[in-house]
């Protein structure tokens, strides 16, 4: 499944299959993949399939037979609106489920005026209190004094949290498959007081923002100069692009399916629980501050086109854990 992922592993939610997870693989034709976790009714498949785009949606079609035949409904959960597209055509219903940020590399600057003035401030600010930037490459040698750094920083991050968070492959782990990972670290007067982890994409030459986390003493700022500072960093390094994670519910009034409707009172419950745990709006206004250069849809796929309580009940569960 990793060296699927390494050759076709576009999308940045696709990094979490190296996750701990009690995942399956689906094996497709040319070396493909099915990620995907099992439920007694219901199979959910994570991302786009781990093959060639063109085939993405026949891939699916291929693995939500081969679940009918265990007797198992399917949802893909972030799936790509290219693969939802044909999807549709092959007897898959299609839910909007949000947005993720991308960043064209080659083109994109901090913004200016009056629409990056509040990340202006906040880089300005970071700064101006002392805030310097470390690099932890763990791929390059495990240093026992940064991951030291790094966990108080999500222990302290967890204390002001005030709520619960996932123990599913979800959770906030900047240190599981830290090979695979950069690590970004905000200082001042040498105490490390917020963290970015970013994953890399092989397959499309970048590189996913995964977890910005800070304590509550952190200076405010911190975040928004180590997002910068990386982002500069992989551009002189000619990384071809960079995306944050899903802004979940952020455009879903433009769906693809005109069953969307009756598919979101299906999930309305889920979703709610969803947005008390996440806080959507939050994610989407801080990534906002950025102005990345797109926002590409991201669907939950269902089949049969209505799903059924189990597979909502599977999807739930492992999102949520």
């Amino acid at each position: 499944m990793l060296d699927a992922f390494d050759r076709f592993g576009n999308g940045p939610l696709s990094s979490l299959v190296a996750y701990d997870a009690p995942w399956q693989a689906f094996h497709l034709g040319g070396g493909g993949v099915v990620p995907y976790l099992e439920a007694p009714r219901a199979a959910v498949a994570w991302g786009d399939p781990l093959c060639p785009p063109t085939v993405a949606a026949a891939a699916l079609s291929e693995f939500a037979q081969a679940m009918r035949d265990e007797g198992r409904g399917v949802c893909a959960i972030a799936v790509g609106e290219a693969t939802a597209r044909e999807a549709l055509g092959l007897g898959f219903s299609a839910f909007k489920i949000g947005e993720e940020p991308r960043f064209d590399l080659a083109a994109w600057r901090r913004p200016t005026g009056n629409r990056g003035k509040k990340l202006r401030w906040a880089v300005n600010h970071a700064r101006a209190e002392g805030i310097e930037i470390e690099e932890y490459r763990v791929a390059e040698g495990r240093d026992s004094r940064l991951d030291a750094d790094v966990e108080a920083v999500v222990a302290g991050w967890r204390a002001a949290l005030g709520r619960e968070e996932p123990q599913s492959f979800m959770r906030t782990a900047p240190l599981q498959g830290a090979e695979r990972k950069r690590l970004f670290i905000a200082r001042r007067n040498g105490v490390a007081e917020a963290l970015l982890a970013c994953a890399h994409l092989p397959a499309a030459n970048a590189w996913y923002l995964e977890d910005v986390v800070r304590v509550s003493t952190s200076v405010n700022g911190a975040t928004e100069l180590l997002v910068v500072e990386a982002l500069a960093r992989f551009r002189e390094e000619g990384a071809a692009s960079a995306s944050f994670a899903l802004a979940p519910m952020r455009g879903v009034d433009d769906q693809l399916d005109r069953r969307a409707r009756v598919i979101g009172s299906v999930l309305a419950i889920a979703i709610r629980g969803f947005d008390r745990r996440y806080g959507f709006r939050a994610i989407a206004r801080y990534e906002e501050r950025f102005a990345p250069t797109e926002w590409l849809p991201r669907y939950i796929l269902c089949r049969p086109a209505l799903p059924r309580p189990a597979t909502i009940r599977a999807a739930v569960r492992y999102l949520m854990a």
